[in-house]
């Protein structure tokens, strides 16, 4: 659903991207998935190349302390991701020419614990408390086509252990708080009993008239009392009827709901350990032979910053049938600090939006009407500012839920294209394709049995 997220609640499935959500946990639930993307690069050039990755997307687990109350959520995700090999031609100040390569690899995992309750009937508060993990590798090299200069390279080598706090916010207002309506199954109720009373009356009225054989004067006071018994519960029947079919309609009209949420961050500084490397090499029959260490630092403590984010988002839910949304949030990458050292980063904001269609969730006959068809598109300026740019990244997702029968499973499969960076300023655009897959389990654990 392009990705929405923060003011999504649903009892059957883990949303980490705002605690609050773990409140509304009714089953056991086990989520598992990954991921398999394809990038067409292209650069000012006119040259494009492809690559192929394939990684690990989430792995959480939810249950309920008390179902739609209180429940608690941990899992494992990735934070964020480094992979990149960039080749850049200059000259330096003698006009000798130097090939100029970037490379970086790595990333940044992190094992959440979190918890979500009620303050409210429709009012939740949720947190969690992450630790993350991880090395990032970069490598810058300054390579010369001939002999008259030693290649140079700097290895860097960070590695991040720390916790980091998130919460969130989520209000629900739903049909029953803002139109209560009686019960239907107290209508049905009622008539039946005006039914049965009415049968029993009638066939009184007979036995009298088969008894009196046309004699008007014999029981004709119990005759009359029961007429008028009649007439007053067929009288009581159809007013039961119409308030019910005022009930009904009121209630298929009503049967709706909004959820609005909130999720945000501060601005923290993790704990880091850095290690650099510097040296000259030069080439021998393409193998790289290292000529002297300028510069080596191990382990040296310091911090990462990580700035504030902040989260709004609202779902409407029409029955069991239609989830509809959007999402925005931003983040203020100006405040991003490594080891002291800012970067040329821009603040970022995204807009994510989608919809979930389920024709009909109880469907016997057909297969079609139990499964969960998704659509939705997501627009971001991203955090990258490159030759006065700020890189964007935009695209449109699809997405299906197929519901196993007879056990608690749904297969989620969904395809996203899109688009990031240009070719303006001799950047370099992406086209790229995503395929995830992945797996929901709900049972029903840690409940004592009342019998054996």
């Amino acid at each position: 659903m392009g990705g929405l997220s923060l003011g999504l609640m649903q009892p059957f499935n883990v949303n980490h991207s705002n605690p609050a959500s773990y409140s509304a946990l009714l089953l056991t639930t086990f989520d598992v998935g990954g991921t398999a993307s394809m990038y067409e690069t292209y650069t000012s050039s006119s040259f494009h190349s492809y690559q192929y990755n394939a990684d690990f997307a989430y792995l959480s687990m939810g249950f309920p302390l008390i179902p739609r109350k209180w429940g608690v959520s941990f899992g494992i995700l990735p934070y964020s991701s480094v992979g990149y090999s960039m080749n850049e031609q200059q000259f330096n100040v003698a006009g000798d020419a130097e090939h100029h390569v970037y490379e970086g690899s790595g990333g940044l995992n992190q094992f959440y614990l979190g918890t979500g309750f009620k303050l409210g009937r429709n009012f939740s508060f949720g947190v969690n408390a992450a630790f993350i993990f991880g090395t990032i590798d970069q490598v810058r090299k300054v390579e010369y086509p001939d002999n008259s200069y030693y290649n140079a390279k700097l290895t860097d080598e960070t590695y991040v252990s720390d916790f980091y706090f998130s919460g969130g916010l989520i209000k629900v207002f739903d049909s029953l708080s803002i139109s209560r309506s009686d019960s239907l199954v107290m209508f049905d109720t009622r008539i039946e009993g005006y039914e049965d009373s009415l049968s029993s009356l009638e066939k009184q009225l007979d036995s009298y008239k088969k008894i009196s054989k046309g004699d008007s004067t014999m029981f004709a006071s119990e005759r009359e009392k029961i007429s008028g018994l009649i007439v007053e519960l067929k009288s009581q029947v159809l007013d039961a009827e119409s308030s019910r079919k005022k009930v009904n309609v009121r209630r298929q009209k009503s049967d709706w709901s909004l959820t609005m949420g909130l999720t945000g961050a501060p601005s923290l500084s993790l704990r880091a350990k850095h290690s650099q490397l510097a040296q000259s090499y030069y080439y021998f029959n393409t193998i790289e032979y290292i000529r002297d260490t300028i510069y080596k630092v191990e382990d040296k403590p310091g911090e990462l910053i990580l700035p504030f984010n902040l989260g709004f988002g609202f779902t409407f839910r029409e029955g069991t049938r239609l989830i509809a949304g959007l999402d925005f949030s931003l983040q203020n990458w100006q405040e991003y600090s490594l080891f002291g050292m800012k970067d040329s980063l821009a603040n970022s904001w995204r807009v994510n939006g989608g919809l979930q269609w389920t024709p009909n969730d109880r469907s016997i006959k057909s297969y079609l009407n139990l499964m969960q068809y998704r659509i939705g598109g997501h627009y971001e300026q991203t955090y990258i500012q490159l030759q006065n740019s700020q890189l964007t990244d935009y695209g449109v997702s699809l997405g299906f839920g197929f519901p196993m029968k007879r056990v608690a499973t749904v297969v989620q499969m969904a395809i996203e294209a899109g688009r990031r960076g240009t070719t303006v300023h001799n950047l370099v655009e992406m086209n790229y394709i995503k395929f995830t897959i992945g797996f929901t389990l709900n049972d029903r654990w840690f409940v004592k049995d009342k019998f054996d």
